[in-house]
Order: structure tokens, then sequence, then C-alpha cells
């Protein structure tokens, strides 16, 4: 069995995260409008919906269960506006690049959002958001809505 450090985690994470905001794309997996979800490891009754960074990590998982399931993308700013927001509303997880085992880590959807949001302005990069008048729009709500969690 593979060793899972919190290291080899957190550079996967890294990645995914780096890799998402260079192609402005996000990978699912999907069947008959259902996306691909895991029962969370660490929190009781918590579901995770998984992403990838590639179709390539979608479609290594897509076997036992998930058979049936071909991997879909959508545009970075689908995710941040519908997904992360929408996840967040709904007290959903996010498990961002797992491997074909289903290992991987299980983040709170506007932590994923924020740091997205950071590597962008680490890239010089701007989106182009639907539903808020700005990407810094964006940001700040997400920061609000993650500093009303700590009250």
């Amino acid at each position: 069995m593979q060793e899972h450090t919190n290291e080899n985690m957190e550079a996967n994470y890294r990645k995914f995260i780096q890799r998402i905001v260079d192609t402005e794309r996000v990978w699912g997996l999907t069947h008959d409008d259902t996306w691909a979800t895991s029962s969370s490891a660490e929190f009781e009754d918590a579901e995770v919906i998984l992403f990838w960074s590639d179709a390539a990590g979608a479609e290594a998982c897509a076997e036992d269960d998930w058979k049936e399931y071909k991997s879909e993308s959508i545009s970075l700013v689908e995710f941040l506006e519908n997904w992360c927001v929408g996840m967040y509303g709904d007290q959903l997880l996010l498990g961002p690049d797992w491997d074909a085992s289903l290992i991987g880590r299980e983040m709170e959807p506007l932590v994923v959002a924020l740091d997205v949001v950071q590597e962008l302005k680490h890239k010089n990069k701007t989106l182009e958001f639907t539903q808020y008048d700005s990407q810094d729009e964006f940001e700040e709500q997400v920061i609000e809505a993650l500093e009303g969690e700590d009250e």
C-alpha cells in the first residue's frame, strides 16, 4: 500500500491548483447528470464531490461503481461560481485530484476557491465572472463567508 503523507497530499493539491489555473478547466466524472461523489473519510455523514485537474486523472477513477461514468470538464469560472459556492451552501466537501485508490485531501470548497484566486493573482490572470462584478468582488465575498464561520 502506498503511503500518503501530508506533504505528498499538499504537493498534489498545489499541482491541482496550478493546473486548473493554467488550463482554466476542471474535470469531474459524470453519468446521467450525476457527479462522482464519495463518503468522507474524515467527517461522518459528509459527502465529497471529486474534481481533477485533467481528464486522465478523472478517467483513472472511472471503475467499479463509476465504470459507467465519463470525464467531463467545466470552466474554471463555473467551478468557482457554481460549484465551490454551491457546495459550501450545501455543506459538501471537495476532493481535488484524488488518485485511483480514491485517496486525497478533503477540502472546504471556499478554501479551494480562495487558493485558486490567489494563484490567479500570482500568475497575473483575471477571469471574467458572470455572477460577480469582478474577481476581486468574488474574493471579498469568499473571505467574508470564511471569516463568518470563525465567529
